[in-house]
C-alpha cells in the first residue's frame, strides 16, 4: 500500500476530525433521518450506470468517517470493496495539502449547513490532487454533495465524486460551491474563498494583523514589494513588520506541516491565495 505521509501523521488527522465530528453529534443516534433508502438507491444506480472510465466515487457516513460505498477505486489503483476513509486522508500527497483540504471540509460543512440542504444539493467543487497506488499523483476535480440529512438539516452524510483530469502540477484547488440560487451562490462563494479570514479563533492560527498583512503580500507584485511601504500600509513598524513575518512562516508550518512549501511570509500569502483562500 502506498501511503503519502507517516501514519502517524495521518492518524493524528483522523483523530482531529473525529472530534470535529463528535463535537457536531454528540447523539448520532438519535438523529431522525431525511432521505429514503429507496432514493438513495436510485440515484446510486444511476452513478454506477453513468460513470466513465475515469471516475470514481465513494459515500462518506459523516458521523462515523466510514465509507459506506465505493465504485471505480480501482481506477487509481485501490480496491473499492476495502477501502477506508484513512486510507483517503493518505492519498492526498503532502501533509500541508492534507491538512488544506481537511480544514476547507469542516468549513464547507459549516458553510453548508448556513443555508438550505437537501439530497445532493448543495454542491462543494474543489480541485484535488490523489495519489494513485502506484505513486502517481493525478489532478482530481472533486464534487462533494448531501447524501443524508437530518430532520434539522445536518448532513449526516456525503457523497465524493472524482473525475480524473491529468497529472498533477501544483494546480490551484479553487474551491466554490454550485447548482444553487445565484444569490446563496455568491454569497457562499465569497464566504469559501475568505477561509482564512472567517475562522473561528480557535482553528485560525493567525492573527487580524497577519491576516491583512498576508493580504498586503498577496496583492502586492515582488519586484515592488518594500518594506517601508508594507509596514505603513499594514500600520506597524518595521520591527513589527519582520516579527510578524516570522510569525506568518512559523504558524503556516504549524498549521499544514513541514512540508509546506514555502520560506518566507509572502510564499505563504501566494500559497494562500493560489488555493484560493484570500477571496
Amino acid at each position: 500500500m502506498n501511503y503519502t505521509g507517516s501514519k502517524s501523521a495521518i492518524e493524528q488527522d483522523f483523530q482531529q476530525l473525529k472530534v470535529f465530528v463528535s463535537n457536531l453529534f454528540p447523539d448520532a443516534k438519535s438523529l431522525v433521518l431525511k432521505v429514503s433508502q429507496g432514493q438513495q438507491q436510485q440515484e446510486l444506480n444511476k452513478l454506477k450506470i453513468g460513470r466513465r472510465p475515469e471516475q470514481f466515487f465513494f459515500i462518506v457516513d459523516f458521523t462515523s468517517l466510514t465509507i459506506v460505498e465505493a465504485v471505480g477505486l480501482e481506477e487509481v489503483g485501490y480496491n473499492s470493496e476495502r477501502f477506508s476513509f484513512r486510507q483517503y486522508l493518505a492519498t492526498i500527497p503532502g501533509g500541508s495539502m492534507r491538512q488544506l483540504i481537511t480544514l476547507l471540509g469542516k468549513q464547507t460543512f459549516i458553510l453548508s449547513n448556513q443555508t438550505v440542504v437537501s439530497f445532493l444539493k448543495p454542491q462543494f467543487v474543489a480541485n484535488v490532487p490523489i495519489t494513485c497506488a502506484d505513486g502517481r499523483v493525478m489532478l482530481t476535480k472533486r464534487t462533494i454533495s448531501p447524501w443524508q440529512i437530518s430532520e434539522s438539516g445536518l448532513i449526516i452524510a456525503y457523497l465524493s465524486e472524482f473525475i480524473i483530469l491529468k497529472p498533477y502540477e501544483d494546480e490551484p484547488i479553487n474551491p466554490r460551491f454550485v447548482h444553487l440560487d445565484p444569490a446563496i451562490e455568491v454569497t457562499l462563494n465569497r464566504m469559501a474563498a475568505r477561509t482564512f479570514a472567517t475562522l473561528p479563533k480557535q482553528d485560525n492560527l493567525f492573527s487580524p494583523k497577519e491576516i491583512i498583512l498576508i493580504r498586503l503580500y498577496a496583492e502586492s507584485n515582488e519586484a515592488n514589494l518594500n518594506a517601508n511601504d508594507l509596514a505603513e500600509r499594514a500600520d506597524i513598524t518595521i520591527s513589527t513588520l519582520h516579527t510578524y513575518n516570522k510569525s506568518i512562516l512559523m504558524k503556516a508550518k504549524e498549521m499544514f506541516g513541514e512540508t509546506l512549501p514555502a520560506k518566507t511570509a509572502r510564499d505563504v500569502a501566494m500559497y494562500l491565495k493560489k488555493c484560493g483562500l484570500l477571496g
